[in-house]
């Protein structure tokens, strides 16, 4: 199966999953990739707006319907929370347009959203016109990308383009691995941790104490 052809057959699925779950690299490359007629940039806008879009009113849901409940048994979640609600309680229409644009706190955002007390048709609302915005900008930004390189280096794009894909990739997994290496090794994390296995301590006393 060629490149072009494997592209084709789940190159679109893997846009929906990666943009449900993140995915702004994806996005990107499926743009280049659309630029050498490899794939088609319409689709790609589509499935990378759906993605993002459907991906944050899942976690909205989720935050709304047992955020409290998740955040009091993940005390790890409670540092990004706090600066989420900061910048919500400041500024919510900007936030809720802005948030999936913020490194470091794209995920966690539509979570702690969802426990503002935010309606769900107000936050759909405005998540689909950051959504549209989103996929617009890496969508098209990445198929810019692609002519660019097609102008400047000729026949030779195509294998740089593989390549820095791979590298892009792999510098992905390292990043995810030195992240949760520094989790581990936060103190403050291990503090929380420490607390949370305390309290469910005193909760298994209680519950046996009741019997």
């Amino acid at each position: 199966m060629s490149l072009e052809e494997l592209l084709q057959t789940w190159g679109y699925v893997a846009i929906l999953i990666g943009t449900f779950l993140e995915g702004e690299t994806i996005v990107i490359f499926a743009g280049v990739f659309a630029s050498q007629g490899m794939m088609s940039l319409p689709l790609v806008f589509v499935c990378a707006l759906f993605g993002t879009f459907f991906g944050d009113q899942v976690y909205f849901t989720i935050g709304k319907r047992w955020g409290s409940k998740l955040l009091y048994s993940h005390p790890t979640m409670k540092r990004k929370t706090r600066s989420v609600f900061r910048l919500l309680k400041k500024y919510e229409t900007g936030f809720i347009l802005s948030f999936r644009f913020v490194y470091g706190l794209r995920n966690i955002s539509p979570f702690v959203i969802g426990m503002n007390g935010i309606s769900h048709p107000r936050f759909a609302m405005l998540n689909f016109i950051a959504a549209f915005v989103w996929a617009t900008m890496f969508a098209g930004g990445g198929y810019l990308l692609g002519k660019t390189l097609e102008n400047f280096l000729g026949r030779l794009h195509g294998a740089i383009l593989l390549g820095v894909l791979g590298l892009v990739v792999l510098l992905s997994v390292v990043s995810i691995l030195v992240n949760r290496f520094r989790g581990n090794r936060d103190p403050r994390i291990q503090r929380l941790r420490r607390i949370q296995a305390i309290r469910q301590e005193r909760r298994a006393l209680l519950a046996t104490a009741e019997k």
